[in-house]
């Protein structure tokens, strides 16, 4: 089973999104961070002052069809605070703190319930990573959505201070490229994954194969994970050149993001144990490894590329903030991109 076989093609969609570039460029003046294949949009920050010792991000996303899961098991707070994470990691991968969060939430008939426990969901995620919930929009049209779904969208404006913008441009051959674990599948890869449950026959209820008692319900809807308190210490220090969010796209296409010419990423797919819910999904729907890893996080939410030097003790403060790190492999000269590996690494 491939991405595309439950209604999603990559391919289309980055080739959708290169004819937008020029759109959106014909908008910029000075004072817009040139971020080719940014995680969030980085521009002088006017509050600043006529020193701009600041900078604003900002990321706009949605929660995607993970919404249908929530629905099925009442766990639509969860999954709308899960917007919040990653739109918090967003502006994170640029060296930014979250600032504020606006919403849109949207059904063919409003649901109070549904969009009450959406927006104490985005609430509670926006206490956790410090951002104000400035405002929002719902809308109910009937003529656009199919009854008894929601859809959940939402933006994150996030501050960079000076001389803090992460833009990939310090990452060297040499450097070495730590990923940090997933809890789950975040929210990326849940047409796929949805079609995959469909088609093996066990139900949310059921326990995951595999797993550790959890059940496949559980696993689904683990919540998107914050890497801010983490990272905030070393981002302060100036310790790390570049981080990737693995949103869609997975590992390699996000990890090339923030490489400037001339680096070429190499990832060891041994390096870490893939979680028991993607060796499910892989082995249950038959998923080619390509289109895994296209797809899926594989589990590592977050890679941060640092000097060598620094490395070790990067993963050891990460680790003492609750992380579990991984050596997912290092950068080398040559033409821009990200190669897998199965050698084991160092």
């Amino acid at each position: 089973m491939r991405y595309r076989d439950a209604g999603v093609d990559i391919a289309r969609a980055e080739r959708l999104k290169q004819r937008l570039g020029e759109a959106v460029r014909s908008t910029w003046r000075t004072g817009v961070a040139r971020l080719p294949g940014g995680f969030a949009g980085v521009m002088d920050f006017p509050a600043a002052g006529a020193g701009g010792q600041a900078l604003l991000a900002a990321s706009m996303d949605g929660v995607g069809t993970k919404l249908h899961l929530a629905l099925a098991t009442g766990r639509v707070a969860d999954a709308a605070g899960d917007l919040v994470y990653h739109g918090a990691n967003d502006v994170l991968a640029h060296g930014a703190s979250p600032l504020a969060f606006l919403d849109y939430i949207a059904q063919s008939r409003l649901d109070p319930e549904v969009v009450l426990a959406a927006v104490e969901g985005i609430a509670r995620a926006c206490r956790s990573v410090g951002a104000v919930l400035l405002g929002g929009e719902t809308a109910e049209m009937p003529d656009t959505y199919l009854p008894g779904v929601v859809d959940i969208a939402g933006c994150m404006l996030g501050t960079v201070p000076e001389g803090g913008l992460l833009d990939g441009s310090a990452v060297r051959p040499g450097d070495v490229v730590l990923g940090l674990a997933a809890a789950g599948l975040h929210t990326n890869g849940y047409s796929l994954a949805r079609a995959v449950l469909g088609r093996s026959g066990l139900g949310l209820d059921d326990l995951l194969p595999g797993g550790a008692g959890e059940t496949l319900g559980a696993a689904l809807l683990a919540p998107h994970r914050w890497y801010g308190p983490a990272l905030g210490p070393a981002l302060g220090e100036r310790r790390v050149h570049a981080l990737a969010h693995v949103t869609g796209g997975g590992i390699a296409g996000n990890l090339v993001r923030v490489l400037p010419a001339g680096c070429r990423a190499r990832v060891h797919a041994s390096a870490w144990k893939r979680p028991a819910l993607v060796r499910w999904l892989v082995e249950t729907g038959e998923v080619p490894e390509g289109d895994a890893r296209a797809t899926l996080n594989l589990g590592i939410g977050m890679v941060a590329v640092c000097a060598p030097e620094e490395a070790d003790r990067l993963a050891r403060d990460l680790a003492r903030a609750g992380e579990r790190v991984f050596p997912l492999g290092s950068v080398l000269a040559g033409e821009r991109g990200v190669e897998w590996t199965e050698d084991p690494g160092p």
